[in-house]
């Protein structure tokens, strides 16, 4: 019940802020001044994956913009349609698609191609247990992290303010480490846990004010047991 009232609540802030956020039309900007975010997004709970492109006026924290036609954005040649609440573009795949090749066409019919990638992620069979406010050291499965991987490790219990989230992107690491003073945030009994990955590469195409390629792997939630 409560991680459905913070979706909720979460859900809920996103469209008010969104809409309520100043926005523009593509064609009434410079069109080498638009930035550009890619991301390809799996979510292993679903088994969907989310093909996503933002478009922002001269940097990721300027107004957003709507395109315009002539103006549009593609991934794998399939069109991507507007989320107005949201104010970006998406298109959803069954399955697992980890490469996308994003095709944005601005008004004047200049096109941008860029390659995003999702890496695969996930979490033992097995867990051992967590000891409340003792250091933990979390392994994952898949590759070692790289250039441009981030990964989040997050922890939330039956309580209403036990959640917690660790951050690691070390290059190398097969691990995160959640020092003691998160562990002591959590609920004896047991929690739940799902990793977030992010694969983050350069632009191959971009306007001058640039663009950034991201793929992003979620795992489902798994339990994990904390004791005294």
């Amino acid at each position: 019940m409560k991680k459905a009232i913070i979706i909720s609540l979460i859900a809920t802030f996103a469209v008010c802020f969104f809409s309520s956020c100043e926005r523009e039309s593509s064609e009434d900007v410079n069109q080498d001044r638009i930035y550009v975010s890619y991301e390809m997004v799996y979510l292993e709970s679903t088994d969907i994956t989310y093909a996503r492109a933002s478009f922002f006026f001269g940097s990721i924290t300027g107004t957003k913009l709507e395109l315009t036609d002539p103006s549009q954005v593609t991934c794998n040649e399939d069109l991507l349609g507007f989320k107005s609440a949201l104010a970006y573009y998406e298109k959803q795949y069954t399955g697992m698609l980890d490469t996308g090749q994003f095709v944005f066409t601005n008004t004047e019919g200049t096109t941008y191609s860029n390659m995003a990638y999702i890496t695969e992620i996930g979490l033992p069979a097995t867990l051992d247990t967590i000891v409340k406010g003792s250091s933990y050291e979390l392994f994952f499965t898949g590759n070692a992290l790289g250039t441009g991987d981030g990964v989040y490790a997050y922890i939330d219990g039956t309580g209403e303010t036990d959640g917690i989230n660790v951050y690691q992107n070390t290059s190398g690491a097969t691990s995160i480490v959640i020092p003691a003073t998160q562990t002591d945030n959590l609920t004896v009994g047991t929690n739940t846990l799902y990793l977030r990955k992010r694969h983050e590469t350069s632009p191959q195409e971009s306007t001058e004010a640039g663009a950034v390629c991201a793929g992003i792997y979620q795992t489902a939630e798994v339990e994990i047991q904390v004791k005294e």
